[in-house]
């Protein structure tokens, strides 16, 4: 019976811990998703991409449909949902971009005294 105990109260222990580490990643997961980040979602629902206010992609999940698809589908599909996310986090900066430096008119060229048909002495 001891022994039944044992499992029973270490099968406990190991819920607990299960459920600690759950409420621990929706905390952070709501820290995320409080803090900016951007979430995309392919049409067809099978990529998940998680994208932090600098476009750094830090997550992407694929629902169990996106096994279905074939290689070239499913790798277009997250490539324009990570592009999207992508797009969708980076801000623009706060500064006004630089503009380029104003391009100088175009010289005339020099008046050439001597003419390219040059007869050499040999």
């Amino acid at each position: 019976m001891s022994d039944n105990a044992q499992l029973i109260e270490e099968m406990r222990w190991q819920l607990k811990q299960i459920e600690d580490r759950k409420a621990e990643n929706q905390r952070l997961l709501a820290g995320i998703a409080g803090s900016g980040h951007t979430t995309v979602v392919s049409p067809d629902r099978s990529v998940t991409v998680l994208a932090g206010p600098d476009g750094v992609v830090s997550e992407v999940r694929l629902a169990p449909e996106a096994m279905r698809f074939d290689a070239v589908t499913l790798s277009r599909t997250i490539t324009a949902a990570v592009r999207e996310a992508v797009a969708a986090g980076v801000k623009p900066s706060a500064q006004p971009p630089r503009q380029a430096a104003p391009r100088r008119p175009p010289q005339p060229a020099p008046a050439d005294d001597d003419p390219y048909d040059t007869v050499f002495d040999i």
